[in-house]
């Protein structure tokens, strides 16, 4: 196999690529990337680098992968991580073992071209399977790093409240950002993030190229909730990545099908949102309709709660919400009366296997982590 770096020209034929591949247990969901397939990279950073493998007979794809490079605060101090994203193999014995003896090497390429610190990555925890090929015990021979678990989170969705459910401050003032706050906002935002693992908002100027990364985002976009004398004290900002990518349901194995039809009884009394359709049943692609909540952070759970509603009843009635909840902010977990679900993950650090254990991976080390939903 050989192993190449990807260039903007092979954009066309690396979403053809991509979107042969499946994932997800609950929901087979398949990823539709639109008119640039280094997009949902450029929006994490303006340094990533996409290596293909290729069969050298028929010069055809066989593997994907991509790692993001970004400057971040970790362990105390700003270091420079790359993040593992969207390894896509073909199924075949000469891919797989090919991109197995590539991928060390790969790291330390990557580790010398851009001066990196560390590396992590995300992994679905309830995939066996993704389990087996990278967490557990193999032949020590293997050039392979070790995962090592940093954090654990949730990929949490909202669809809609059972009878009973309220706000919990109904008289709490939630609006929408304007002139007058932008400034509070971004020290809101600033203050929150800065001192958290793994967040690539340290100062004045990451906050800023921060938010303007996001397609079609801005800070007026952004709705905050502030307290008597105007201050800031939880922000989110509802975000669709229609524009960038879409997620498209092929089949729902029998808990999601039953949750699915929950959903549709629900809507028909008024209480929730509904899934799509999956492709062997309509004969079609239809994307799912949701939102992320983009830059969601609140002083206590009420606040966080109430933003929610508000965002959730403002938003288009066919979409739900998505969000990321780090396992250690209890803050924000899915609060009671909220139809939900959740997804869970775990991000790891990638080391060599001579490699000593960095001082954040100490179980002392219990800081929240910065991460949002539409990295993973």
């Amino acid at each position: 196999m050989i192993l190449e770096i990807a260039r903007p020209e092979h954009s066309w034929e690396l979403k053809q690529f991509f979107g042969q591949f499946t994932m997800g247990e609950l929901i087979e969901l398949k990823i539709d990337r639109h008119d640039d397939f280094f997009l949902p990279y450029d929006i994490q950073s303006d340094q990533h680098v996409t290596y293909t493998l290729r069969d050298p007979k028929d010069k055809k794809l066989q593997g994907v992968a991509t790692f993001v490079i970004q400057n971040m605060w970790l362990g105390g101090r700003l270091q420079t991580v790359a993040i593992g994203r969207d390894l896509r193999i073909n199924n075949n014995r000469g891919a797989i073992l090919a991109w197995g003896q590539h991928f060390q090497p790969v790291l330390d390429e990557i580790r010398k071209a851009y001066d990196v610190d560390h590396f992590f990555s995300v992994l679905n925890v309830s995939d066996a399977k993704v389990l087996n090929t990278f967490i557990r015990p193999r032949n020590t021979k293997r050039p392979w790093p070790r995962y090592h678990l940093f954090r654990r989170f949730n990929i949490v969705s909202l669809h809609g409240t059972l009878p009973g459910a309220r706000n919990p401050l109904p008289r709490l003032r939630i609006k929408k950002v304007d002139e007058t706050l932008e400034e509070a906002l971004l020290y809101y935002i600033l203050q929150k993030k800065k001192d958290r693992d793994l967040s690539a908002i340290y100062d004045r100027s990451s906050t800023e190229n921060w938010i303007a990364r996001w397609q079609g985002l801005n800070l007026k976009d952004f709705y905050v909730a502030v307290d008597a004398n105007q201050n800031i004290i939880g922000c989110v900002a509802p975000w669709s990545a229609a524009q960038v990518q879409e997620y498209i349901p092929y089949q729902y194995n029998q808990v999601a099908h039953n949750f699915r039809q929950f959903l549709k009884f629900g809507k028909w009394l008024g209480w929730t949102r509904t899934l799509t359709k999956p492709v062997h049943r309509l004969k079609q692609e239809a994307p799912l309709n949701f939102r992320y909540l983009t830059g969601l952070l609140a002083d206590n759970e009420d606040i966080f709660e109430s933003l929610l509603w508000r965002v959730y009843n403002e938003i288009h009635p066919h979409e739900f919400l998505v969000y990321l909840q780090m396992r250690n902010d209890l803050h924000m977990r899915a609060p009671k009366g909220w139809v939900s679900t959740k997804l869970p993950y775990g991000l790891y650090c990638l080391l060599k296997t001579d490699q000593s254990l960095p001082d954040f991976l100490h179980p002392s080390n219990d800081r929240v982590c910065d991460w949002e939903p539409f990295y993973v």
